[in-house]
């Protein structure tokens, strides 16, 4: 019996190497490509960063999926139980966004910010002009990422920040669905609804942990709950939020490829 433990306990710990290991390449090659990049500067190749740093991205997300499920308890079970005892954080980001798009769709926005949601939205697609369909895909992808990502840290702040983005994000796309609407007819909010089908979804998510990781200032034990909410929100983050985003980011990169 004792030696069947000890035999369990070892393989744990190969296990937990290799998804340790894996990690541990991948944020040494991130490393790597930062420094070419400010080495060369300019003469750096963009297409081999590009590739390098998405081989440590795949890299670093394997071993951090490889280190939660050996060290961790059915990390997946842990995060969809996160996301249930946080809805209410959720709906009411859900809330705020539906009742700022619904502003942005039927209340005319004033000249300087109309001005100014296009100019943005210009900027964006800008960015998109002369990517291939794998780029686009990228593209969409890391920001969406980096969208949510700053949602859910930036949430230790009294859950100020998501409740912003929730507003802002959703005025905006109430916005541009009143633009197409104008310009295509109600039928054209058909052909938007596959951008947001899992993208949303993540992104309220995201705000919903973010808003929840700021009520650690109101509990009695600070430090303890913060901890608490921010290793859940991160796992919830690496086996929910992400795995959405990728899919989002492959179902519009295609869409924007097909009807460009």
């Amino acid at each position: 019996m004792g030696k069947k433990r000890g035999q369990k306990r070892k393989v744990n710990y190969l296990e937990f190497n290799k998804g340790a290991l894996v990690l541990l390449i991948g944020f040494i090659l991130f490393i790597l490509i930062f420094l070419y990049e400010i080495i060369f500067l300019k003469g750096a190749s963009i297409e081999i960063s590009y590739y390098l740093k998405l081989i440590s991205f795949v890299l670093i997300y394997l071993g951090l999926i490889t280190h939660l499920i050996i060290v961790g308890d059915k990390p997946f079970s842990k995060s969809k139980n996160y996301i249930k005892s946080s809805k209410n954080f959720i709906y009411t980001i859900v809330g705020i966004f539906i009742v700022f798009a619904l502003f942005g769709f039927f209340v005319p926005a004033t000249t300087e910010l109309e001005e100014a949601i296009i100019k943005m939205l210009k900027e964006l697609l800008e960015k998109t002009q002369g990517l291939n369909q794998w780029q686009v895909i990228k593209f969409i992808f890391f920001n969406n990422l980096q969208s949510s990502f700053i949602g859910l840290i930036f949430g230790v702040i009294f859950g100020i920040f998501p409740v912003l983005s929730a507003v802002v994000n959703g005025y905006v796309l109430g916005f541009v669905a009143s633009k197409s609407v104008d310009a295509g007819g109600i039928s054209i909010l058909w052909k938007l609804l596959p951008h947001g089908i899992f993208e949303l979804p993540a992104v309220f998510i995201s705000l919903g942990m973010g808003l929840k990781l700021g009520t650690f200032l109101f509990k009695k034990k600070k430090i303890k709950s913060l901890k608490e909410f921010f290793i859940n929100s991160i796992r919830v983050l690496i086996f929910i939020v992400i795995p959405l985003l990728i899919i989002a980011a492959i179902i519009e990169g295609i869409l924007i490829s097909f009807l460009g």
